[in-house]
């Protein structure tokens, strides 16, 4: 009984579609075609609605765990990662790559635990094509997950 009590913080609800993908920096490297086969498998064999947006970049993860990217920068880039899915009209966040699942959960945390860091990534990006200063709401709706665990928030 007190396995199931403890676990239910674990438990979450999964986002059944519409997902805006993440592409990794390195997962393509190490694994060739990987993520092509994720994107096939979703659209083609589930029939899911995935988009892998042109416009989106790795999200640096690589060069942060190796202290090259700071903190503040890759905070920055994950903030524009999300920007572009709120303005693709997504807002499912799904990764296939476990760097990019643990920089994106921490910097949510980090958000959520430090408000002012989020802040600072909105100005940060002001500058930009989209105007980090508006209202709009650009957080995903579901935590990000590693493959296959796209996250819909309660």
């Amino acid at each position: 009984m007190m396995k199931r009590a403890s676990w239910k913080e674990y438990q979450k609800q999964i986002a059944e579609d519409n997902y805006y993908y993440g592409r990794s920096c390195i997962r393509q490297n190490f694994f060739p075609g990987s993520e092509k086969l994720f994107i096939d498998m979703l659209h083609n064999d589930l029939g899911k609605d995935l988009l892998d947006d042109p416009m989106h970049s790795s999200c640096t993860g690589i060069g942060y765990h190796s202290d090259i990217v700071p903190l503040e920068t890759i905070m920055t880039v994950v903030a524009r990662q999300f920007a572009l899915m709120t303005e693709a009209g997504y807002e499912n966040f799904v990764t296939s790559c476990i760097t990019s699942f643990g920089v994106y959960s921490e910097i949510l945390a980090t958000w959520h635990e430090f408000p002012e860091t989020e802040e600072k990534a909105r100005e940060n990006l002001s500058w930009s094509w989209w105007n980090a200063k508006s209202s709009a709401t650009w957080l995903p709706s579901g935590e990000p997950r590693w493959l296959p665990f796209p996250l819909k928030r309660p």
